[in-house]
């Protein structure tokens, strides 16, 4: 990350939480994106210090150094030393994180925490970032070559990420409960990385997720999460272990997904309740109980990052 602001000093404490989130289409750089955030929150603390003292107590590692950019070249907790470089700030700083997320988990846990990071530190400087910004800054943390996308992080909710030059985000009303109702997270025991498609392919696949959300086709969704996987298929893609949850769900009638490149080993799973009884949601929670899978549901986001 850089930042050409000049250096400044924090004056205060602050915190700040920031949401991770599911990839619901799209997924890749260039090609339409839809994205939702959940209820797994990042948390930052900034406070004055002598020096930097920077801690992760998701990797129970602590760094500390005379200054941001020191870190920065030792490479320890060099993420967040880098936001805070973004930000301005350059020594007198003490920053404590963690986001409860493993890292490669494929939820956009380090966009999640560069936001928070950044959301706080700007506060405790005084320094005013917009939203625009922080989501910036946030996206900037994502692996290259994957998606960057922080405006999840900032905004909470259901978001369009359009592939133009500016990299256009929309919010997309979307009624939360109903995402909620239909998502999924389910833990695989053997990550994979996702297989390779077409980007235009992909393209077109969001095209249709984005009108089938939109316009109230929840059920849709299933089919077209279906037909992507199927597109994905390679030598070696899925894995035996991935293609027994597959089956598993889609027996089931839900579709799977993975969840950023794979390499976490978690797959989104969509699967809409039944309108009147029980429809593919609870046959999916029962087949999947019967097999052995770990489901957790997830809840949609709405709060984007909170600073105080």
């Amino acid at each position: 990350m850089s930042g050409g602001a000049g250096a400044v000093a924090v004056k205060q404490a602050a915190e700040a939480t920031a949401p991770c989130r599911v990839d619901l289409a799209g997924g890749v750089p260039g090609v339409l994106t839809l994205t939702v955030a959940i209820d797994r929150r990042a948390w930052c603390r900034i406070e004055p210090a002598e020096g930097v003292r920077v801690e992760s107590k998701d990797a129970l590692r602590k760094a500390s150094g005379r200054s941001v950019s020191e870190l920065v070249e030792d490479g320890t907790l060099g993420g967040i030393a880098r936001v805070l470089r973004a930000v301005g700030v350059e020594t007198g700083v003490s920053a404590v994180s963690q986001s409860r997320v493993p890292p490669g988990s494929g939820l956009g846990e380090s966009a999640a925490l560069a936001a928070a990071v950044a959301g706080a530190a700007a506060h405790a400087a005084g320094r005013g970032l917009s939203a625009d910004e922080i989501a910036r800054l946030a996206g900037e943390a994502d692996p290259p070559g994957r998606l960057r996308d922080g405006q999840t992080a900032v905004r909470g909710g259901a978001v369009a990420l359009h592939p133009t030059p500016a990299a256009r985000a929309e919010a997309l009303a979307i009624d939360p409960a109903r995402v909620e109702e239909s998502l999924l997270l389910v833990q695989s025991e053997r990550p994979a990385e996702a297989g390779p498609a077409d980007p235009r392919f992909l393209q077109d696949v969001s095209g249709r997720v984005l009108a089938a959300l939109v316009e109230g086709r929840f059920e849709d969704v299933v089919a077209l999460w279906a037909e992507e996987w199927d597109a994905r298929r390679r030598p070696g893609w899925p894995s035996a272990e991935w293609e027994r949850v597959a089956a598993v769900v889609r027996a089931a009638g839900g579709a799977p997904r993975p969840c950023g490149a794979g390499e976490g080993g978690l797959l989104a799973v969509w699967s809409p309740p039944g309108a009147r009884g029980p429809g593919r949601r609870e046959a999916v929670l029962q087949a999947a109980k019967a097999a052995g899978l770990r489901l957790f549901p997830v809840r949609v986001d709405l709060r984007g990052l909170e600073v105080e």
